[in-house]
């Protein structure tokens, strides 16, 4: 009796011998990773891509910015904004558009964009104890739809109604910071 050498190379599979995998298996092997891999880095998170305008208020706060994002928004509420994002754990929040001659949440479309404003916070843990805070308040330059939102927004400026808005806000969060520390 003599024995046939084997192709040790095939793959003998629901296709009968010499089927290779299917190329669809392999990009689903690779795709599924990479996938999770996008997840955990945080791109579908609620932080927008978003940098900070250049004349936002930083300050170094001795804090954690999971902390510090969960007692500025307790302000904000406390103040008659609403929350549009939060974020405590990517130290992210945003306010939904204020209206700062009625003292209400909207006005963000109206016809007078000195008006209305809103309020954006980004905590990012320093190397030390401590955290970078930086505060915006900002308002639309003008009202016009076909710009996109982030690039109609300017800080509010010194004595605006929003502008003190924020440094109150900013103030009550670091005196309830330092009652609430040992």
């Amino acid at each position: 009796m003599q024995v046939a050498p084997t192709d040790h190379g095939s793959v003998i599979g629901r296709d009968g011998p010499g089927h290779k995998p299917r190329r669809s298996a392999l990009v689903l092997c690779l795709l599924i990773p990479a996938t999770a891999v996008t997840w955990t880095c945080g791109s579908i998170g609620a932080r927008p891509y978003l940098v900070p305008l250049a004349d936002a208020r930083i300050d170094s706060v001795t804090a954690e910015p999971d902390v510090i994002i969960a007692t500025l928004q307790t302000l904000a509420v406390g103040e008659g904004l609403t929350i549009r994002v939060s974020s405590p754990a990517e130290g992210y929040l945003e306010t939904d558009w204020y209206d700062t001659i009625m003292q209400a949440p909207g006005g963000g479309s109206g016809l007078d964009p000195r008006r209305a404003v809103r309020l954006r916070f980004f905590a990012d843990r320093l190397g030390d104890e401590s955290t970078r805070l930086a505060s915006e308040a900002v308002m639309r330059r003008v009202v016009d739809p076909s710009l996109e939102e982030r690039q109609n927004e300017i800080m509010a400026p010194p004595g605006h109604p929003g502008a003190e808005l924020l440094v109150r806000i900013l103030s009550a969060m670091r005196a309830s910071l330092a009652s609430s520390s040992p």
